[in-house]
């Protein structure tokens, strides 16, 4: 059943996260001139919650439900990220928490304290910036963007995208960079690279990103592009 979406009237910073947290009534919002179902990913969340699933565990369970979610919605809701702020402020904000966290404090200021047997939140988890960086920090944003840039006009095996996230490495190593915005980049480096430990992908992909400057990447064909990540992970094993 659609309902009524929403985001922020203005993008929040990090020295209002906490009070927004503490009293999302506060927070202006206003209605997206779109509808969704939020009916499965709700469901989803609770179950999730149920089982007490946390850490990156998370992230395979949610991608595929977050991109058929929003998937219909038009770019430039998409690329707001008002929208995916009221997602992890307002609507589910225990998700973060989870995610990050392994658990939801008490009191939100908790969250974003460094101590002992404390885990650290940064506040981008929550909120985000609407670049390339961003996209890939904030919670529901990073799988959104990761599975849409991956399966680009497929969107029936999100087989691909849930083995991305089993390496944290290689997902922000694509997120951060812009050759990680080219569908067939990303199911390649994910096919060749995942498995492999975090010091050998950073310097696969160091060592492609060096290689931008002087190939245009998105120019090649599938097969070039797998000839190449192959000889740079040679190079690196």
């Amino acid at each position: 059943m659609s309902e009524k979406l929403f985001r922020l009237k203005a993008p929040l910073i990090s020295n209002g996260l906490i009070s927004a947290l503490r009293n999302p009534d506060i927070v202006s919002i206003e209605e997206v001139k779109c509808k969704v179902d939020l009916t499965n990913l709700s469901t989803l969340i609770d179950q999730l919650i149920l089982e007490k699933v946390t850490g990156a565990s998370l992230d395979a369970r949610l991608v595929e439900c977050v991109h058929t979610t929003f998937k219909s919605l038009p770019s430039h809701i998409l690329t707001d990220m008002r929208m995916w702020h009221w997602l992890c402020v307002i609507r589910y904000p225990n998700i973060p928490w989870l995610r990050w966290r392994g658990n939801i404090p008490i009191d939100p200021e908790d969250g974003f304290t460094v101590g002992t047997g404390k885990k650290h939140v940064p506040s981008l988890r929550f909120l985000g910036t609407s670049s390339i960086n961003g996209h890939g920090r904030n919670t529901f944003s990073r799988l959104f963007f990761a599975a849409d840039r991956m399966m680009e006009n497929d969107h029936s095996d999100y087989s691909l995208v849930k083995k991305l996230f089993t390496s944290q490495e290689l997902h922000l190593g694509l997120s951060d960079r812009e050759f990680g915005l080219i569908p067939k980049i990303n199911r390649i480096l994910t096919e060749k690279l995942v498995e492999l430990p975090d010091s050998k992908v950073r310097i696969a992909i160091r060592k492609l990103n060096s290689l931008g400057g002087s190939i245009c990447l998105d120019l090649l064909s599938e097969e070039q592009l797998q000839q190449l990540i192959d000889t740079q992970s040679e190079e690196v094993a």
